[in-house]
């Protein structure tokens, strides 16, 4: 009988795994990896978009540091399809043969800030997407890298700015050189990334937006839980009354940002 019940269970998340990527497009982009534009990694993604010719708004959304372990990332992407915005989950890490960055945080933030603007570049490029209105959202890693590429003083990313950004429990640094409106979502409880940092680096004369919820008795990794030894020894789990609440606030500041 267990047999039978662990067979079923393995099934059932074959299916999962395929239906998941039937309903979305993997497409391969050029990175930034190299400023002077020799040996570009080749980044590879999943695109999934309303139906219609739109354009529509973009999301360019990136993963946490233990990489897309987690079939929540494409229901979320689903969910903002379903609101009319293209989804594009980016995979930072399978391109470049690793799975993990927990322990060392390569690529570096710098990297995925720049493989959220080669996203938004490739997205630009489509003639179903808006190139006026694409936001970046990131968790955990990909969220201090989503904070990092609204962040561009000397101009160092190609194309315009993105139009706004969503980062769930990042590691807050130079909130003060915005170029974009910002959502930053944490935990009061959480100890790998600092919800006090965030509140005492709120900038108090932005031209943007710069929203900061924090969310009482809430650890890291309310949203999507990062499956990873190197987070033994910190809390790290799922938190369903944070996660609704922070997708109503996510989808409030999208629309208001990104559509017309």
């Amino acid at each position: 009988m267990y047999r039978n019940k662990s067979y079923l269970l393995s099934f059932l998340l074959i299916l999962i795994s395929i239906i998941t990527l039937s309903c979305s497009s993997k497409v391969a982009f050029q990175s930034l990896d190299t400023p002077d534009g020799i040996n570009y990694q080749t980044l590879t993604g999943y695109l999934i978009k309303p139906e219609g010719e739109g354009p529509f708004p973009a999301i360019v959304m990136l993963h946490h540091c233990s990489g897309l372990d987690n079939e929540g990332f494409f229901r979320w992407a689903r969910q903002l399809k379903k609101l009319g915005y293209v989804a594009f989950l980016i995979d930072s890490f399978g391109p470049r043969g690793i799975t993990n960055v927990c322990d060392n945080g390569w690529p570096t933030i710098r990297y995925r800030a720049r493989d959220a603007h080669a996203a938004k570049l490739y997205l630009s490029s489509l003639p179903f997407v808006d190139p006026e209105r694409i936001a970046v959202m990131g968790w955990s890693h990909g969220a201090w890298g989503s904070i990092l590429a609204i962040q561009d003083p000397e101009h160092k990313f190609p194309g315009k700015s993105f139009k706004a950004a969503v980062a769930y429990y990042p590691y807050c640094r130079g909130l003060y050189y915005l170029n974009a409106p910002l959502l930053i979502l944490i935990g009061e409880k959480d100890d790998w990334t600092s919800a006090e940092r965030c509140q005492n680096l709120l900038p108090n004369d932005s031209p943007y937006d710069v929203i900061l919820k924090i969310y009482p008795e809430t650890h890291h990794g309310f949203f999507f839980p990062i499956k990873s030894q190197f987070y033994y020894g910190h809390r790290n789990e799922y938190n369903s009354s944070a996660t609704r609440d922070a997708k109503e606030r996510t989808i409030q500041f999208l629309d208001k940002h990104l559509k017309k």
